[in-house]
């Protein structure tokens, strides 16, 4: 049975929920650019990447210290340089760095689906930067290969990640071979990355014990610039018998230099011909994307037919989420609103949604780093450290029944958010001209919203009432009362008064005059700031 593409109307409710699940936050800008497509030409848009990022990481950390990455102008990168072992290590600074650099891609987003795509890769197929790979130039190659490859083909995509260096180090594969098997990417291969614990997916403890010697040999050059390498030596040449889960395969011993990498091509040929695999992957997908909670109907709807359409296609992940996203289970009005956001589409969703300016003069790379470890400190404090999942299952909340969703919220990371909304919209934050992190032209750069510039791309910010309902359609969820907007309207924008010309008045002359406004107008940016923040911290803001 084919999937049901989505027939019903395509306006701005649902161009809006298509985009609250493909991007971080939507601005008034986002609603924009795809104003007026089609469903399948917005989804077509999302899925059109331009090439690759031209940034990467750059050494903006240490500038006055002369000890520290030494080799590396301040300003350029330090990827593909390795340090001298005589200077001070400067691991954890290029860590940090690559950290930095991934929030900024994520804040600074495209409108399409490559972010997204590249942390639900991340939290699917797992590694670490700071506690086991440690190593940044193999997290920033690990973050590039789930770039280039996250709309390309999952079987090569497979292939790739088994033996990339920081999934060799991460789950021991480097130390893999026949005389002192690991078992640990072996497992995971099949327990998290391809076949899941389901009902129907029964791999053996022998199938484990059989994919661990398959994958025996494979090793990484720390001597060279850290390529993965295999070894004949290392690698066990007897045959290897599967369960009848997997048809009873026998993948044959093979003693000559290509071994790893035809019988890694031979294990995988046969995972793939499972029908499990694809129906796991696809879930993953559901549970990502639209809700925790996968029926009977949605398995029968909706998993399975995708699932055929995935295999059929060769494993060509582009076409699967095509379907996915312009299907009619996506878009049924009990998914919409019904998700708590992550910390990722919290924090990053609100720099987005407040097309925050950041500094984008060429010297001013400290300051942008400097705010993007602010972004990332705040995902941290809300249970959400990119880079660094909890284990190689990922963040709780996309896998761990019966709470899902619900584990972004708790009394840790509630006000952890309301510290955010102080900080972006509130406070702000300032490299400031005495600041010891900056040491070159990015002094006294600011990082906060501009309430006024942020409502001026909306319909009609002068009528109080309009001015409202744009703001619940953008950063609400879910749809609210009449009573509710009037209070919210009275309480922040008419300021007790009982007249809607109160705003008007006061929000016209203070356009007339930013520098000096007359009357009223003097508080606009004060009522703005309380009334945004308010909206933030609401209870709505946190559905998506």
């Amino acid at each position: 049975m084919p999937i049901k593409p989505y027939s019903g109307a395509f306006g701005n409710p649902e161009l809006i929920h298509l985009l609250r699940r493909t991007i971080f936050g939507v601005s008034p800008s986002d609603m924009k650019a795809f104003n007026g497509l089609t469903l399948d030409q917005a989804v077509d848009k999302l899925l059109t990447f331009n090439g690759t990022e031209s940034t990467v990481p750059l050494r903006a950390y240490k500038g006055a210290d002369k000890t520290i990455d030494v080799n590396i102008p301040f300003g350029t990168t330090w990827t593909g340089i390795k340090y001298n072992n005589s200077e001070s290590n400067p691991d954890g600074f290029r860590r940090a760095s690559y950290k930095q650099w991934w929030a900024m891609l994520m804040s600074r987003q495209e409108r399409n689906l490559r972010e997204k795509l590249v942390l639900f890769w991340h939290n699917h197929l797992v590694t670490d930067t700071n506690n086991v790979v440690s190593i940044a130039e193999l997290a920033y190659r690990y973050n590039k290969l789930l770039r280039s490859s996250c709309i390309g083909n999952f079987r090569t995509l497979m292939y790739n990640i088994t033996v990339e260096p920081a999934m060799l180090r991460y789950l021991n594969g480097e130390k893999n071979s026949s005389s002192a098997p690991d078992e640990n990417y072996g497992r995971e291969l099949q327990e998290l990355f391809c076949m899941g614990k389901g009902p129907d997916s029964k791999y053996t403890e022998a199938d484990v014990k059989a994919a661990a010697r398959v994958l025996t040999g494979w090793t990484i050059n720390y001597n060279s610039d850290y390529p993965a390498e295999f070894k004949i030596g290392r690698h066990d040449t007897k045959d290897k018998q599967f369960s009848d889960f997997y048809g009873n395969k026998v993948i044959k011993g093979i003693n000559t230099a290509n071994a790893g990498a035809d019988e890694l091509n031979a294990l995988l040929d046969m995972m793939f011909s499972n029908t499990e695999l694809a129906r796991f992957i696809v879930r993953k997908l559901f549970r990502f994307f639209v809700y925790y909670d996968i029926t009977t109907d949605v398995e029968n709807e909706f998993i399975i037919p995708l699932a055929d359409q995935f295999r059929a296609g060769n494993y060509e992940i582009k076409p699967l989420l095509k379907s996915f996203f312009t299907s009619e289970y996506f878009f049924k009005a009990a998914y919409r609103g019904a998700m708590i956001k992550s910390a990722v589409d919290y924090v990053v969703g609100m720099t987005r949604q407040l097309e925050m300016t950041w500094p984008n003069d060429p010297n001013a790379f400290e300051a942008r780093y400097y705010f993007a470890n602010i972004i990332n400190n705040m995902t941290l404090a809300q249970g959400q450290d990119v880079g660094d999942p909890p284990n190689v299952a990922g963040w709780p909340a996309y896998y761990e029944s019966p709470a899902y969703h619900e584990f972004w919220l708790d009394t840790a990371t509630y006000p952890a958010r309301l510290s955010t909304i102080s900080g972006f919209v509130t406070n702000g934050y300032s490299t400031g001209t005495g600041s010891t992190w900056i040491y070159n032209e990015s002094k006294g750069k600011t990082f906060k919203m501009d309430g006024p510039a942020f409502i001026s791309k909306l319909s009609n910010p002068s009528d109080p009432n309009i001015l409202i309902n744009d703001l619940i359609f953008f950063l609400f969820g879910v749809e609210v009362s009449q009573k509710v907007k009037d209070s919210i309207k009275t309480t922040y924008l008419l300021k007790g008064q009982t007249t809607d010309y109160y705003w008007t008045d006061a929000y016209n002359s203070y356009i007339a005059n930013p520098a000096n406004p007359a009357g009223d107008g003097k508080g606009v940016p004060k009522q703005l700031q309380d009334l945004i923040a308010y909206l933030f911290s609401a209870a709505e803001y946190h559905l998506h």
